[in-house]
């Protein structure tokens, strides 16, 4: 963590997210455009990762180790990438366009800080970790900058909601499958060994409720500019 390597793989996708924004404003695109290119790197980053992932299966043939399963929040955002993209307009469509811009960016944001796949040039994995997670944060604030999200705090209450629905529902799923040593959502054990709050010093429960804080602080944090902002436009008409 923070390596040199580290620090170049950031700097690559700063690059890379700079470039499609500044891509995205120039060539203007629909929302139809910019989903069609999230969703040809969601295909892309997959796939790269369940041909990477594959082991053999004891009854034969090979199956995908199941800590590969799309089951990360992040994960989780390339379905409603698909449904942004084919789904015709919607208040399901809305919601989910609200939820993937506030959890693309700061979910990314983590998982870019934090590299659980590595660092390193000659793998795989961190490949398919940097640029995915850099192309949803590309494609979150695209939906920002575009005004397709509508951050306000009705907005903010479905997102923590999901939010904590989804985590824990993930207390099931990583039951589910712990002979495999799954940790989606990082609802079992931090996502690395020795960070200064997310760890098991003083138990699981109080880890669990440190995660669960932690993660409707930075919500809170992102969601507050865009409710001030709402409710100052609403005062002035």
């Amino acid at each position: 963590m923070f390596t040199l390597k580290h620090f170049i793989w950031l700097g690559i996708c700063l690059i890379f997210i700079v470039s499609m924004l500044i891509l995205a404003k120039k060539l203007k695109f629909s929302l139809k455009t910019a989903s069609l290119i999230m969703s040809i790197i969601c295909i892309l980053s997959e796939v790269s990762k369940m041909m990477s992932d594959m082991q053999e299966n004891v009854a034969g043939g090979m199956s995908l180790d199941p800590r590969s399963l799309p089951f990360h929040l992040c994960s989780l955002m390339i379905f409603v990438v698909f449904y942004i993209f084919l789904a015709p307009d919607s208040k399901l469509k809305q919601t989910l366009i609200n939820f993937l811009a506030a959890i693309g960016t700061i979910g990314s944001f983590m998982a870019l800080i934090i590299p659980t796949n590595g660092v390193e040039f000659n793998e795989i994995g961190p490949y398919q970790c940097f640029v995915y997670h850099a192309g949803l944060i590309w494609f979150s604030i695209y939906l920002i900058m575009s005004k397709n999200a509508k951050l306000d705090l009705k907005a903010y209450i479905t997102n923590i909601s999901i939010l904590s629905f989804l985590a824990f529902m993930m207390i099931y799923v990583n039951s589910a499958l712990s002979q495999y040593g799954t940790n989606f959502f990082y609802v079992v054990r931090p996502p690395m060994d020795n960070l200064p709050i997310l760890n098991l010093n003083h138990g699981w429960y109080v880890y669990f409720i440190t995660l669960l804080i932690l993660g409707i602080t930075l919500m809170t944090l992102f969601h507050l500019p865009f409710i001030i902002k709402n409710k100052t436009k609403k005062e002035e008409a």
